[in-house]
């Protein structure tokens, strides 16, 4: 059975660390045959990553937008467009929201009596935009720290400590955690039209990842927007839930899609390919893979 990865990150993502040469060829070591990159709120590795399309390897343009939606943020997963102006605005507006609460967020760890150096922040950034990932880095490295109660789960041998980054950023700055910071980004529409003007097909991410509940019913209100299709595989959904949001994306008639999220270093469990679909749902992936190549 041939593998299928729809969502992963190049090191156009300020949270991920292999360019897309690395990122692909780790793709074909691992067996995967058709892929999108889909780095947040950039769609600067499309063209890149579409040079390495050949017979046996099918790959389309891809990217992964931070958006609202009544009231609660999500992600969008964009499949198929062609490049243009709207999506460097939208990476530019997306910078200047997060380049505003960096300074917010590190200073909401300062007040937990956490060390953090700005300078070690910024070579851990590689001079990208700071991440919630970098801060944990830099405090956990940090000896000042050592001792800290909080930590604790975080260092080697922790309840924390299989994907210590991560789970910082999950534990510290989720929504309703201690350093959360309340930020709302581009209305959901808005980045719904942005994908279909531009010939895309507008998918909604790991929906399991930003909430626990009521999926039908945010899925119906987000169908009626001009979603068309739905992330059921994804390494943050349980079997359970995939299939849940597989049977009902199949009942609306909507495209079903699978991706791993891969981002290394930061998700160093979470390996390309790592989708967990079923032959029989594979060919309902396929039958979006046939649309977005339209």
């Amino acid at each position: 059975m041939s593998k299928i990865d729809l969502h992963m990150h190049s090191n156009y993502s300020d949270d991920a660390d292999l360019p897309v040469s690395e990122l692909i060829a780790r793709c074909i070591e691992n067996g995967i045959t058709t892929l999108a990159v889909t780095d947040h709120n950039s769609a600067t590795s499309a063209l890149e990553s579409v040079t390495y399309r050949s017979n046996s390897l099918n790959v389309l343009t891809g990217i992964e937008i931070d958006c609202t939606f009544e009231g609660r943020n999500f992600h969008l997963l964009g499949y198929g467009f062609t490049p243009s102006d709207d999506f460097d605005l939208i990476h530019r507006n997306f910078s200047a929201v997060q380049s505003a609460l960096v300074p917010q967020k590190i200073e909401s760890l300062r007040k937990l009596g956490f060390y953090l150096d700005e300078d070690v922040l910024q070579k851990l950034s590689g001079g990208r935009m700071p991440q919630e990932e970098q801060m944990g880095e830099a405090i956990l490295d940090d000896e000042r720290n050592d001792g800290h109660p909080l930590l604790l789960p975080y260092r080697e041998g922790g309840a924390r400590g299989d994907m210590p980054l991560i789970n910082f950023y999950w534990d510290f700055f989720g929504p309703g955690k201690v350093c959360y910071v309340p930020v709302s980004f581009a209305p959901m529409t808005e980045m719904v039209e942005a994908i279909t003007s531009n010939g895309g097909i507008p998918v909604v991410a790991h929906l399991g990842a930003n909430i626990k509940e009521s999926y039908e019913e945010v899925l119906t209100a987000m169908f009626a927007i001009g979603i068309k299709g739905v992330e059921a595989f994804s390494s943050y959904h349980s079997p359970e839930l995939a299939n849940r949001l597989y049977d009902f994306a199949v009942s609306k008639n909507a495209f079903v899609t699978c991706g791993s999220d891969f981002h290394g270093r930061n998700k160093p469990k979470i390996e390309v390919g790592q989708c967990n679909y079923t032959p029989l749902q594979q060919a309902t992936i396929e039958r979006f893979l046939r649309a977005a190549q339209a």
